[in-house]
């Protein structure tokens, strides 16, 4: 048993590693300094504050357990209004600090571990479903957010909101905040048709 102990040890020591160079890279891209970039907090995700064990149960997969949590502060993070994104080929999600600290009322979470799981279910299919589009009649000048790596993501977020009992304008209301445009709530829609 010890020798698993330390596999695991040394798989998630080789995790952060790749993790901090992704980072590293990521935000040097985005010519920010590298020093800030190595000092984001990685967290394992049996570490998230307890608010986060419902949306991680709901995903229900031993898998995540190798999925590692960015705490970006807010000084830093780039992605516009969104508070949260993953890298999914690297097993990794970036929150903003802040959010990451709120309550995640629009569970993102789930959304962002959700983009993890499908990349681990089919990691050689997942670019290419990427620029697949969910559905055919939802014409958009862009294929995100209809796409098929989209639509998992968000069905699995849309399912903890409905759990949660939210309704589906509710769950609209809260998708206002991130998106303006008509043609992402036309897939929105689309995919609320399928849980409502």
């Amino acid at each position: 048993m010890e020798s698993f102990e330390l596999t695991r040890e040394q798989m998630m020591a080789e995790r952060r590693m790749n993790a901090k160079k992704f980072l590293s890279d990521y935000f040097k891209d985005k010519d920010i300094d590298s020093a800030e970039a190595e000092n984001i907090p990685l967290i394992n995700i049996e570490n998230l504050p307890s608010r986060y064990k419902e949306q991680i149960d709901l995903l229900h997969d031993p898998r995540l357990s190798s999925t590692l949590i960015a705490v970006v502060p807010e000084k830093i993070w780039t992605k516009s209004k969104q508070p949260s994104e993953s890298n999914a080929e690297n097993d990794l999600v970036l929150f903003r600090a802040d959010y990451l600290e709120s309550k995640d009322d629009a569970a993102w979470m789930s959304h962002e571990l959700a983009h993890c799981l499908r990349f681990k279910d089919a990691p050689e299919q997942y670019k290419a479903d990427s620029q697949t589009p969910a559905f055919d009649d939802v014409k958009s000048e862009y294929l995100y957010p209809n796409n098929k790596v989209e639509e998992y993501a968000f069905r699995r977020q849309f399912e903890f909101l409905k759990q949660e009992g939210l309704s589906r304008e509710q769950i609209i209301e809260k998708l206002k905040v991130d998106y303006q445009e008509q043609t992402d709530f036309n897939f929105f829609d689309k995919l609320l048709d399928q849980l409502y």
